[in-house]
């Protein structure tokens, strides 16, 4: 893939990464290296983000075992955006991340069977709409309402 179409998922491949470092042991050094790369914002961005990180790590890990895929799941969809949409204010910002992630993952080998694909389908009908987010989707169908 070349940089360009790698700069337009860097949101969803940090995030992936980012929840498996959030249960192991290379959590200290991804915080660490968030909170600076967060800093480019300023201290306020960096303390406001490095906030939610600690709390979010706090709710994946307790959890039951059982449910932490799914909450995993909600935490890398939450994370896929706010890191994407830090990475299209700043190219710079965005190649640094890659770059991070890439070597974070070539130091983890560990943590690759940890990432997983989900691909979902749905199809409307007449005037009914659906929204998908994430892995939840809403069907609206006015005609029931």
């Amino acid at each position: 893939m070349d940089v360009s179409g790698e700069l337009a998922t860097v949101g969803t491949t940090a995030a992936s990464a980012l929840v498996v470092a959030m249960a192991g042991d290379g959590w200290s050094g991804f915080r660490s290296w968030l909170g600076r790369w967060f800093g480019r914002g300023g201290d306020q961005a960096a303390d406001r983000q490095l906030d939610r990180l600690d709390r979010d790590r706090a709710s994946l890990v307790a959890v039951p075992e059982g449910e932490r895929a799914d909450r995993a799941g909600d935490l890398s969809s939450a994370w896929a955006v706010r890191l994407q949409d830090a990475a299209d204010e700043d190219r710079e910002a965005a190649q640094e991340l890659l770059a991070y992630v890439q070597q974070w993952r070539s130091d983890h080998p560990e943590a690759a069977p940890q990432v997983t694909v989900v691909s979902q389908r749905a199809d409307a009908k007449g005037k009914s709409q659906v929204t998908q987010v994430g892995r939840d989707q809403t069907v609206i169908n006015p005609g029931r309402s």
